[in-house]
């Protein structure tokens, strides 16, 4: 057995922080107009996603027995807070979300991707950190929110929040969602509510996916399946609105086919 494995290696070592270059750097890409935060994702869809957290925390930090076992469930959930925190820090109607949690959203930000970070580094001797932090999302949902002083100007960039596979995951649920809830016309008409908010979740998610660093954020083909996926999400949503099952049903099934279709590229 060769004692020094780098002997053998040829050529320079590569550099692996540095993000690789799109696979097809001077090809154009067909994509859609610029679109802002509240039309991709309402602020009622944002405090829904915040609230229904709530719940699934408490019962993490029920006991330090069950949050031992659940550590990875509490890093998602401080991580997808976090990301709802940063769309609220950056959202351009202001008057659409709390005013609390726009003034402090930065802060929040932070401190759920604070809490991720020590969850995972430190394991079940983050269990206080995890059981502050979620005292304190219960507070800010009955209305006594923390008054965080951040620095607006420090460098930010949305992969710094979580990995593509958390995305991924949180995206495969709505797309389940959408599609259960356009099985059927009376599936459809009773379960508008939840449709919208998986809708938006696609199409919300759709834009982060594309945001600098994450995995393959900058290749062309990559962007025009998270384009597609996009824009579909945005049809489902429209056909809600007109009553319209037979689209929001065809709008669906583009979804899981850009989802497929991404996979098979990607994965």
């Amino acid at each position: 057995i060769e004692p020094d494995a780098f002997r053998l290696l040829i050529g320079p070592k590569p550099d692996f922080t540095v993000t690789p270059q799109s696979k097809r750097p001077t090809e154009t890409i067909a994509i859609g107009s610029e679109l802002t935060w509240s039309q991709l994702i309402s602020g009622s869809t944002l405090d829904d996603e915040i609230k229904t957290a709530m719940p699934r925390l408490k019962k993490i930090v029920a006991t330090k027995t069950f949050f031992d076992s659940h550590i990875g469930d509490a890093i998602d959930e401080f991580r997808l807070l976090s990301i709802c925190f940063g769309i609220i820090s950056a959202y351009d109607k202001a008057e659409d979300v709390r005013s609390s949690w726009k003034r402090n959203a930065i802060g929040y930000r932070e401190r759920f991707e604070r809490s991720a970070y020590r969850c995972d580094r430190e394991g079940a001797a983050s269990f206080a950190t995890a059981t502050t932090s979620v005292r304190d999302l219960e507070n800010l949902i009955r209305g006594e929110a923390s008054n965080f002083k951040s620095d607006e100007t420090k460098p930010f960039q949305w992969s710094q929040l979580c990995e593509r596979s958390l995305l991924m995951r949180r995206l495969k649920l709505a797309d389940e969602q959408l599609t259960s809830g356009t099985a059927s016309a009376d599936s459809f008409s009773d379960s508008t509510d939840q449709l919208v908010h998986a809708a938006e979740i696609v199409a919300c998610f759709g834009e982060l996916l594309v945001q600098p660093e994450f995995v393959d954020w900058d290749d062309s083909d990559y962007k025009v399946h998270a384009e597609k996926m996009k824009t579909h999400a945005l049809e489902v949503r429209t056909a809600i609105s007109e009553g319209n099952y037979d689209d929001a049903r065809n709008s669906a099934k583009a979804i899981s086919q850009a989802c497929s279709a991404c996979h098979a590229d990607y994965r």
